[in-house]
């Protein structure tokens, strides 16, 4: 979903050396470089569950002021797709030694949000649910987890002949964090700079039951 790394150079406004912006084991001359071959590290494993990787906007902010697309360099060494910014995804659920087929459809963005409170980031994530018609949503960037459910009604797809009416509930998540508000032995982030609350970390999880299009989401653990 983004983010995938802080991606912070001497020309960005949130450098601070005194923070150290950068770990240990990154070279102060080549810091996307090292990030991305980490990174590449740390996915390598699993490359062929993903269905691919989403820019955010630490990817943008190096790519526009440092000339380092890290985001397409990432995708191309890993060989999964590029989704850009946001993406429609539908996923095809196919039975063995059958015809039968089931379709999820999703749409999932990075986003962007000065939200603070719950309810603002839920408001953010309801917002974003309105535009699109999904089984799945997923929005990231504010740093939280939060699941959120929206029944609709529908009609099933005919070509011809009456089509049935149906109920669908949708799914809308906020998709996780990876960033401590408050640490010790440190200089203060921007989060506790800005006395933004306390984060879980983690991200949610989604299981599908293609047969009856049955969608539930919940806090891993």
């Amino acid at each position: 979903m983004g983010d995938y790394a802080e991606w912070i150079t001497p020309r960005d406004k949130r450098w601070d050396p005194n923070q150290k912006s950068i770990s240990d084991w990154v070279e102060p001359d080549n810091i996307a470089e090292c990030q991305t071959r980490w990174l590449e590290d740390l996915f390598r494993p699993i490359w062929k569950k993903c269905v691919g990787l989403h820019y955010g906007n630490h990817e943008e902010s190096i790519r526009i002021y440092n000339h380092n697309n890290v985001q397409k360099n990432l995708c191309e060494r890993l060989g999964v797709d590029n989704l850009g910014y946001s993406s429609f995804i539908r996923l095809f659920f196919r039975r063995e030694n059958s015809n039968e087929t089931h379709i999820i459809k999703c749409v999932f963005t990075h986003g962007s949000s000065s939200a603070i409170t719950k309810g603002a980031k839920l408001n953010k994530l309801r917002r974003f649910m309105d535009d699109f018609e999904a089984n799945i949503y997923g929005y990231a960037h504010m740093h939280d987890i939060i699941i959120d459910y929206k029944p609709y009604i529908t009609l099933t797809p005919r070509a011809f002949g009456q089509s049935d009416i149906k109920s669908i509930e949708g799914v809308g998540v906020v998709t996780g964090c990876w960033f401590r508000t408050y640490t010790r032995g440190i200089h203060a982030s921007y989060g506790e700079r800005k006395a933004y609350p306390p984060t879980s970390i983690g991200c949610p999880v989604i299981t599908i039951d293609a047969s009856t299009q049955s969608i539930e989401a919940h806090k891993s653990r």
